[in-house]
Parts: structure tokens; sequence; C-alpha cells
């Protein structure tokens, strides 16, 4: 048996909105990341300890 390993993209933005994406807003056009919202893992409910850009993202990859 091979052990296969995860396919991971992680998208980060620089302090977006949550209604920056047109999976929540139809005001807005963003096709391709709508595509990989529907295909994925989307948190809409997450939250952070950290509200400073650098530490928050480390804490998602560690």
């Amino acid at each position: 048996m091979t052990n296969k390993r995860p396919n991971i993209l992680l998208i980060t933005t620089d302090q977006p909105h949550f209604t920056a994406l047109g999976s929540v807003n139809d005001r807005i056009s963003t096709p391709n990341l709508d595509r990989l919202a529907a295909m994925g893992t989307r948190f809409d409910r997450a939250y952070c300890a950290i509200p400073v850009c650098t530490p928050s993202r480390a804490t998602i990859i560690t």
C-alpha cells in the first residue's frame, strides 16, 4: 500500500472581509475562488486569537 500525501492548497489574502468572495456575496465576481470554495473546505466559522497578520498565519500552519 502506498501512502499518498494530501493535496493541500492554502490561499491567504491580506485583510479580506468575509463578504469579499462571490461565494457569499452575489455582487462580487470571483469565479475561480468560488469553484475552489465549492469543491474544497471553507472555514466560515474560523476565529483567531491573534489579530495580527504574521502570527495569525503562523498558527494556521503549525
